[in-house]
């Protein structure tokens, strides 16, 4: 099932977890390619929200692999869902209207009582802030979010992260 508006796109669909050979992805999701083609404006990942047999939601993307588009399934993906290879279960998927970058309450928070950490996050890379989001949000406990929380506001404002250093 597809279905799409202007501002957000959605598409269900029976998915088969794939392995695959390489030395950072094992696993993927394949998407089919009328589902791909409802999604894709440009060329490169297309940022999705995606939920697997009815679970919840999680940011992602729809990343371009020699033909087609699939969906990178990490070993903790593949754990929390229960998936086998060639078993099939359904995948939901829809426009992230955020680009992956919902902020977490906690993150928020911090970044409303410091503005030089702001104006410093506000400034990194999308790419960067979905690296830092994701950290961010896989903390289980809410102290935990919060510490991880500060210590970024401590490492970005000091330039301590390895995208933040001069390149020899």
């Amino acid at each position: 099932m597809v279905s799409s508006s202007i501002t957000n796109k959605k598409a269900e669909f029976q998915a088969v977890l794939q392995p695959v050979e390489g030395s950072m992805v094992h696993h993927v999701i394949p998407v089919p390619l009328d589902v791909c083609t409802l999604f894709r404006e440009n060329k490169g990942a297309i940022r999705i929200l995606c939920s697997i047999k009815g679970l919840e939601e999680f940011p992602c993307a729809l990343n371009p692999r020699e033909d087609r588009y699939v969906i990178m399934a990490s070993k903790q993906l593949i754990k929390k869902h229960k998936l086998l290879t060639d078993v099939p279960f359904v995948v939901s998927i829809r426009s992230d209207l955020n680009d992956g970058l919902e902020i977490p309450d906690e993150l928020l928070e911090v970044l409303n009582q410091d503005d030089h950490f702001r104006s410093m996050f506000d400034a990194l890379l999308p790419g960067h802030k979905r690296g830092i989001l994701y950290y961010i949000r896989t903390a289980k406990s809410v102290d935990t979010r919060i510490k991880r929380c500060l210590d970024l506001a401590y490492k970005i404002k000091a330039g301590l992260l390895h995208y933040q250093q001069p390149k020899e």
